[in-house]
């Protein structure tokens, strides 16, 4: 992985419904990001996105099910849990806050999930989203 790719997990439900639309509807995001399909964000190993990094993300999209709206009954809380405790790692390891985020998608809207891409890679140029 060369030090351009950007790793986006999605859930398989929301957030990966919201690529395929985008894919159908023909809307583009960077050719650098690379989407991992995962069953739920509360499921997802903080170990799996230090390993991106480790092997050379440049930054970490975390992509699921709005609160309340989870598939597997783990809610957004989840989530939450792995990205605050993934985030503390990362800065550890000398990575700047913006290099992980956490976002949601509903189902579907795949200009919501092309739009929430553009501004991460927005962000981590330095420019405004």
């Amino acid at each position: 992985m060369n030090d351009k790719k950007i790793v986006v997990f999605t859930c398989n439900w929301n957030a990966y419904s919201g690529l395929e639309t985008a894919g159908r509807n023909h809307r583009y995001y960077s050719a650098d990001i690379r989407p991992v399909r995962i069953a739920c964000l509360g499921r997802l190993h903080p170990g799996l996105i230090l390993k991106a990094f480790e092997c050379g993300a440049r930054g970490v999209l975390m992509i699921g099910c709005a609160p309340g709206e989870c598939h597997f009954d783990l809610d957004y809380h989840n989530a939450e849990s792995v990205f605050k405790l993934s985030k503390e790692l990362i800065k550890l390891l000398g990575f700047k806050d913006n290099q992980l985020q956490l976002d949601h998608v509903a189902a579907g809207d795949g200009e919501a999930f092309v739009h929430r891409i553009k501004r991460f890679v927005a962000e981590l140029n330095g420019q405004r989203g």
